[in-house]
Order: structure tokens, then C-alpha cells, then sequence
């Protein structure tokens, strides 16, 4: 068994302090970081732990990152999402749109592919941490993973099953996710077109039956509001939550 001990993905943090938020964001730890095989120096010369006992880390950039990236199922974005456009994003996000096709990785490595198509798109910042692994007795290992953060997250998931927001949120249903754990930060209101719902941290909405669109609009300044208060109501930044969802359109 592998860990790694400087980052903890996303979801997982949320699922603990905010009481079992889920959010798509945790594609990336679905995702089972994978080796780029190491040459033998490389193997002779891996770093120690870091004196606070965390894995040891590197800055690079997205084209140095390039082999983890793609083994961990990311790819530079290149036209639409699973049949969909994303006309608008705000200002204050940047960065180099990535695609994780959670099937596509699925088979690439040999697993028995889930029932719902899902496909997520992040926006990578110019420079990523790519942290070795750390094994349960603390040795370091070859393998690295990617430490993927974004503000803005879209996936698009597929499945017969969906025909609105309701039986995407059966608890029996391909959905597997409450409201609350989609929508974490509570001031949950419906989409004025009636399609789904929204806060000020995202939003979560059938634009056609079988699809569900689900969006994470999560800064700095609502990720530590949500961790500050987590039973209370985070602002967050709904006008632009709604903005995100209206420029969601089929190709």
C-alpha cells in the first residue's frame, strides 16, 4: 500500500471536516498515481523524507509534469467536454485547461469500467507539485503522483438513469451523492430555469436527460471559509456560479 504524505486530495478533507462532502474534485484521488519508470540512477538517488516526516516534493511545470500527468489520466484540454461547451469562466481563474476521462483511464489500466461516463475539466496552474510516494514503513518509493488544484472544476457525467437532478440523487441510484455533499456551504437555491441547483460553491444540473453537469467554483476564500464553518452558510460567489452554469451550452 502506497500513501502520500504531504498532499491529501480534496474530497477526502471535505468528506472529514464538513461531515462526508463529496466533490468531483476527487477524480484526481480515483485516480491511482502510476509510475514513470524510473531510470537507475534515478532509482539509487531517491530523496529522503522531508524532516517533518512529509514525502518529498518537486515543483514543475505542466510540460516538465507531462508523463505524470498523462499517467494519472490528465490531458490538455482540447475542444469540447462530453459534448459540451464552457463559454465562461470568471476573471480570477487561470490557468491551462486539463481533461480527466475517468473511462478512458478506467480501461487504459485495466479496470472494469464503471456504468456512468464521466469526464471532469480543471484548470492547472503554470507550475504543480509532483510528490513521491511513500510506502506504510515511510520509504520513499520511484512512483509520483501530481498534486492537481483547481478552482473551478466541470464534469460532465452520463447515464441513462439521469432524466433530472432527483434520480441522479437516489441514494440507489449510478449517482451515488447527496445534495449537501455535492453542494457543501449550504444557501442552496434552485436554477432559475428549474434545471438543477446552486450555492455559492457550485451548482448541479441536468441540462438533458442522461446528463448531469456538476460545477465546483472553490477559491482559497471559500475553501477556508468552508473549513472555518462547517455547519454554517458559506457566501461563496453564487452571481458567478450561475454565470459558469448559463455558458454551459451543447456543442
Amino acid at each position: 500500500m502506497t500513501f502520500r504524505q504531504k498532499h491529501t486530495p480534496l474530497a477526502p478533507v471535505l468528506a472529514t471536516t464538513l461531515g462526508a462532502v463529496v466533490l468531483m474534485v476527487a477524480t484526481a484521488a480515483c485516480a491511482s498515481p502510476q509510475a514513470v519508470e524510473p531510470s537507475s540512477s534515478e532509482q539509487e538517488a531517491l530523496p529522503e523524507l522531508n524532516p517533518d516526516g512529509s514525502a518529498p516534493s518537486e515543483a514543475m511545470s505542466l510540460e516538465e509534469a507531462a508523463p505524470f500527468l498523462e499517467a494519472q489520466g490528465y490531458l490538455p484540454a482540447e475542444g469540447d467536454l462530453s459534448g459540451y461547451e464552457i463559454g465562461y469562466l470568471p476573471d480570477a481563474v487561470e490557468g491551462t485547461p486539463y481533461d480527466h476521462d475517468v473511462n478512458a483511464w478506467y480501461s487504459q489500466e485495466g479496470f472494469v469500467l464503471p456504468d456512468v461516463e464521466e469526464v471532469e475539466r480543471s484548470w492547472l496552474p503554470d507550475t504543480v507539485d509532483v510528490d513521491h510516494l511513500v510506502d506504510d514503513d515511510g520509504r520513499v518509493l520511484p512512483e509520483r503522483e501530481v498534486f492537481t488544484p483547481s478552482d473551478v472544476y466541470v464534469t460532465v457525467y452520463r447515464h441513462a438513469s439521469f432524466t433530472d437532478v432527483d434520480s441522479y440523487l437516489e441514494p440507489e441510484s449510478e449517482g451515488g451523492t447527496t445534495l449537501e455533499e455535492a453542494l457543501p456551504g449550504g444557501g442552496v437555491r434552485e436554477l432559475p430555469d428549474g434545471t438543477g441547483h446552486y450555492n455559492g460553491a457550485g451548482a448541479l444540473f441536468v441540462p438533458e436527460p442522461g446528463v448531469v453537469v456538476q460545477v465546483s467554483y472553490m477559491d482559497d476564500t471559500v475553501m477556508d471559509a468552508l473549513l472555518e464553518s462547517p455547519d454554517g452558510v458559506v457566501e461563496g460567489h453564487p452571481e458567478e456560479v450561475l454565470l459558469i452554469v448559463e455558458g454551459i451550452e451543447p456543442v
